[in-house]
């Protein structure tokens, strides 16, 4: 009886252990790399001017203010994927790749504010393409 009782306390350790270790590796939430955020940080940096000018229009102010700024997605297009297909009708160059790029930014008011900016001009400037407020 008592090797019994001593395998079942031997068994409940081993799968506390397993349980905790496993537990803490789930509970902690994904820690953002400081590299990734370096770069978003940058990104939005050079389309601050394309941001602001933007908000000067949508909300006919001379000095937008906005804060919480985050890239929402960054999405690659291409023009013309194959020989067979037809181009898509922008203004990159057929087979030229162009990037639409999402960012959230929220005004002081509370509200939320989505910007999809576009590359696809020959210049390769971005643009905002849709905002949506929400």
């Amino acid at each position: 009886m008592k090797r019994r009782s001593m395998i079942h306390v031997l068994l409940l350790c081993a799968l506390l252990l397993f349980s905790l270790g496993s537990a803490a590796a789930y509970a902690q939430p994904q820690e953002e790399k400081p590299r990734e955020r370096q770069l978003e940080n940058a990104m939005l940096q050079q389309l601050y001017p394309v941001i602001r000018s933007s908000l000067q229009e949508i909300y006919s102010e001379a000095y937008p203010s906005f804060g919480c700024e985050r890239i929402i997605s960054i999405n690659e297009r291409v023009t013309m994927a194959e020989d067979s297909q037809h181009a898509s009708p922008v203004d990159a160059m057929h087979g030229a790749t162009y990037f639409e790029i999402t960012v959230g930014l929220c005004k002081g008011s509370g509200e939320k504010i989505e910007l999809r900016l576009k590359n696809d001009t020959p210049t390769a400037q971005y643009y905002v393409d849709v905002f949506h407020v929400r």
